[in-house]
This record gives C-alpha cells, structure tokens and sequence, in this order.
C-alpha cells in the first residue's frame, strides 16, 4: 500500500498520508529499505495521516513510500476460488 510522505516533525517523525488499511506497527519502506514504522493514525478515516518513527532520525524522505502489514488477525482471511 503507498503512502505518500508529506515532511519530517521537529521531533524527528515523518508524517505521511495513506488510505483507511494501515495499521499501527506496520513497516514503513522506501526504495526498497526498512525506513520506519507506523506509532500513529490521525485524521479522517478515509485519508488519514500516519505517523512514523523512522529507524535513523536523519532521514531525509519525500515521494512515495510503501506500507507492508503484517499478516491478518482473520484465521481464513485468503481468497477462495
């Protein structure tokens, strides 16, 4: 899932914007490398903002990053055919 990164806080955390799937604790990539990850949701439900705490706080990110969430909580949660 792709969440655009929109600036880095005071305090070292990147903000970025994502849609409604995003969950705490997901894994945050960009080009390929483990930036960060997700400690906050905020905002409308529909497009919300994502908090990030980012593995080295000299990051310096913008564009696109990539959201990879963990497995779900759901037993039969694959799709039959």
């Amino acid at each position: 899932m792709k969440i655009k990164i929109l600036h880095k806080t005071p305090k070292g955390f990147l903000i970025g914007r994502g849609k409604r799937e995003i969950k705490i604790g997901s894994v945050v990539i960009f080009e390929n490398k483990k930036i960060g990850k997700v400690v906050d949701i905020f905002g409308p439900v529909a497009k919300p903002y994502v908090k990030i705490l980012p593995i080295n706080k000299d990051i310096e990110v913008t564009g696109t990053a990539f959201i990879k969430n963990g497995k779900s909580k759901y037993k039969n949660s694959k799709k039959k055919n």
